[in-house]
């Protein structure tokens, strides 16, 4: 993965937080608590790894989880986790294309 700089530009991000699969932040940028959201990134990733695996859809690639006034894309990058906060009234498919292009 390049730095998440990368991503940092795009007028749709308003946060993102790089952190490796123990929780620990090795990266973060915007208004986003990255110490917080890393841990839980981290543990939602090996969570909902674990529920896929027993419903068998295979490994965690990514997901996107939003709410009414926020959206996060959470996707595993090799043994490093990344979740990008969004503006959640935008359209999340063409961010998403958008995100992984980049990165």
């Amino acid at each position: 993965m390049k730095d998440i700089s990368a991503i940092a530009g795009f007028p749709e991000v308003v946060g993102a937080v790089l952190s490796d699969l123990t929780g620990a932040l090795l990266d973060s940028f915007g208004s986003v608590d990255g110490e917080a959201a890393g841990a839980v990134h981290a543990y939602s990733v090996v969570s909902l790894g674990q529920a896929g695996e027993l419903l068998g859809l295979g490994a965690f690639e990514r997901a996107a989880i939003t709410g009414p006034g926020a959206a996060c894309l959470i996707t595993l990058e090799g043994e490093r986790v990344l979740g990008v906060y969004v503006d959640p009234t935008k359209p999340l498919p063409p961010i998403e294309k958008k995100i992984r292009d980049a990165l």
